[in-house]
């Protein structure tokens, strides 16, 4: 994929726009590492109010964050889309205090539909996969923000 290493000055400013309105990703505090249409990478800070009981992220904060990373980067085509499907599979623990990695490839287009994978990682560990979430996006069309 063309994008895979280099960053989309076009797709990155459809993504700051979109940073800049979703309260949700404010909340979050996630960072764009690189943008693309095709690939892209973005970081949070795990803080101590994404813990769950045990003491580690709870994994709809986890789920939330690879869900806004498939989400930014299918929309930074420049058109309208949703998320249609997601599933995620843990597979260790996210600890406070560390950094998680989202690196997002589409891996298919076919009609309005956009599928991504998404592999989590921590900062403290490159390589070593968190988790792994595959997702289709909705292409639905129109402008991403209203010209009103």
């Amino acid at each position: 994929m063309s994008d895979t290493a280099a960053d989309d000055p076009e797709a990155r400013a459809l993504k700051e726009a979109m940073a800049a309105v979703n309260p949700v990703y404010q909340w979050l505090g996630i960072e764009i590492l690189r943008a693309g249409t095709q690939s892209a990478r973005f970081a949070m800070d795990v803080k101590p109010q994404h813990a769950n009981t045990f003491g580690v992220c709870h994994g709809g904060i986890v789920f939330a964050f690879a869900d806004l990373a498939l989400g930014f980067t299918c929309n930074a085509r420049g058109e309208r889309a949703a998320t249609a499907n997601a599933a995620i599979d843990f597979l260790k623990p996210v600890p406070l205090g560390d950094r998680l990695i989202a690196d997002v490839t589409l891996t298919a287009l076919s009609g309005r539909n956009a599928y991504y994978g998404v592999v989590l990682g921590l900062a403290s560990a490159p390589g070593v996969p968190v988790g792994l979430v595959r997702g289709r996006m909705r292409i639905t069309g129109g402008p991403l923000f209203s010209s009103s």
